[in-house]
């Protein structure tokens, strides 16, 4: 069942989501497919953020990891960050093996080992499977991504290091997308809201008038199928928050649109952002220095660019 409640404005904290990384949330996505429609945007990259399953020497805490797929004339493209403060580490390669240091300690302190020759992939730049992203730090698996990442730590180990007993949960993800249409923008992920949960498809759209501005201004996000949030005349509702019940938990949207209405492209975008949390929890947002000791929840951001009349991409490069 699916609620809402009384729309809010967001805290100031908030309006900067296009550049914000998801701190400390925990659950998981299945991989994520955008559904064809005439509006459906292309994706520029999709960001999966990690918590390491043991410690990193000389950390007293588990690291966040990042992949980090992005679109590259050769096709996918996969990028792998130890920690927020650790350079990317760009794999060019379909196959190999990489030493990595985090947070720019002079020795490596993971190994990373990837093969993407067999990924199959479907309207995602993520592989759905026929492939594994595998990192070990000392006699630890800390990172196992991919359907073939428990046979090929087996196999590559011998039993030196426990295999694998599951693949590693991401807790929050981030994907940035182009709208072919600058009037409107569509885009659905299927996502679980918790480990262990049922799939859930998440749609959002919005649609910037018609010629003349005939069609009315709108945002909506709807939770398979049934629209959860409708904000209209978002030009002057840019910014807002609404809470609504997916199994029972509350899970927050909230929606940053000034950039897409109001500033030209490169920069404008707009950010929706679909965060679970506890129902003991009482804000919809967290500060930066408290979201460590939050209560767990999954986060999924959106981050859409409007296209350029000539077609191209008007989203920054980074």
């Amino acid at each position: 069942m699916v609620s809402a409640s009384s729309l809010l404005l967001l805290p100031s904290s908030v309006r900067d989501l296009a550049s914000c990384v998801v701190a400390d949330v925990a659950a998981c996505t299945t991989p994520s497919s955008t559904l064809t429609s005439p509006a459906s945007p292309s994706t520029l990259s999709v960001t999966v953020f990690y918590r390491a399953t043991a410690l990193l020497p000389g950390q007293s805490s588990p690291a966040h990891l990042r992949l980090t797929w992005t679109r590259s004339p050769l096709g996918p493209t996969l990028s792998f960050s130890p920690s927020a403060s650790s350079p990317a580490v760009v794999l060019r390669r379909r196959r190999g093996t990489q030493s990595v240091s985090v947070d720019g300690a002079a020795q490596p302190q993971l190994v990373v080992f990837w093969d993407l020759t067999a990924a199959r992939y479907d309207a995602s730049l993520e592989p759905h499977s026929g492939y594994y992203f595998v990192a070990v730090a000392g006699a630890d698996v800390v990172l196992a991504v991919g359907d073939l990442a428990a046979e090929f730590v087996e196999e590559r180990f011998e039993g030196r290091i426990p295999k694998a007993a599951a693949l590693t949960v991401p807790f929050a993800r981030r994907e940035r997308v182009v709208a072919p249409d600058p009037a409107a923008m569509h885009t659905a992920r299927r996502v679980r809201f918790a480990e262990g949960g049922p799939d859930h498809e998440v749609s959002v759209g919005c649609s910037g008038g018609g010629v003349g501005g005939a069609a009315e201004e709108e945002l909506w996000v709807s939770v398979d199928g049934k629209r959860a949030v409708q904000a209209r005349r978002p030009r002057l509702n840019f910014r807002g928050n609404q809470t609504v019940f997916v199994d029972g938990a509350p899970v927050d949207v909230m929606w940053d649109l000034h950039g897409w209405w109001f500033r030209e492209p490169p920069y404008g975008s707009a950010v929706v952002m679909l965060r679970a949390r506890s129902a003991l929890e009482s804000r919809l947002w967290l500060e930066e220095e408290e979201v460590a000791t939050a209560v767990p929840g999954f986060s999924l951001v959106l981050q859409a660019f409007k296209s350029r009349a000539d077609g191209l991409s008007s989203a920054p490069a980074h």
